[in-house]
């Protein structure tokens, strides 16, 4: 379980680390880190993987494939949206990540948003992730003091994975 939680997680921050600046330095992205995954060909990938990514995803263009800690990641596009997919060495599908608008998420989300983060500033790109029939939508939320990776359920629920500072500046212009 633990697993499956940090990799939820490590997939939103790999899609949303951009807005944290610097990516931040923890075990959970480090799992799942552009720079530490390796770029693999569709031979390394192996059949199970292959064959069932061909199945779910027919009309996929423009795959490649990253491997770290056991999971094969697919970056493809399919009917002009980017999409990733996270597969275990069995060929089991584990994750698909796609990027939504802030307007396309269920009302319940949007209303939470409204309600407890109106004196923030709203990434206007979502990553929705959909792992075994349950799908999470990772909104960052920048305040004065504080960036956040917010997770989000369906039913509007939220839950704060990852908190960064901001650094502020001390003393006078002269």
């Amino acid at each position: 379980m633990k697993k499956l939680t940090a990799a939820i997680a490590a997939l939103a921050l790999f899609f949303s680390a951009s807005a944290f600046g610097p990516e931040p330095t923890n075990d959970v992205n480090i799992l799942l880190n552009a720079g530490e995954a390796k770029v693999v060909t569709s031979r390394k990938v192996g059949k199970l993987i292959t064959a069932a990514f061909n199945e779910k995803f027919e009309n996929a263009s423009a795959v490649t494939w990253k491997e770290n800690q056991g999971l094969y990641f697919g970056y493809f596009k399919q009917h002009d949206q980017e999409l990733t997919v996270a597969y275990t060495t069995e060929g089991e599908l584990f994750a698909v990540v796609r990027k939504t608008q802030l307007s396309d998420l269920p009302t319940d989300v949007q209303q939470t948003l409204k309600e407890e983060y109106s004196d923030c500033a709203i990434a206007t790109t979502v990553s929705e992730i959909d792992m075994q029939g349950e799908t999470c939508y990772y909104v960052s939320v920048d305040s004065k003091t504080s960036t956040k990776l917010v997770k989000f359920y369906s039913n509007g629920q939220d839950e704060v994975l990852k908190s960064t500072k901001k650094k502020v500046l001390v003393g006078s212009v002269s």
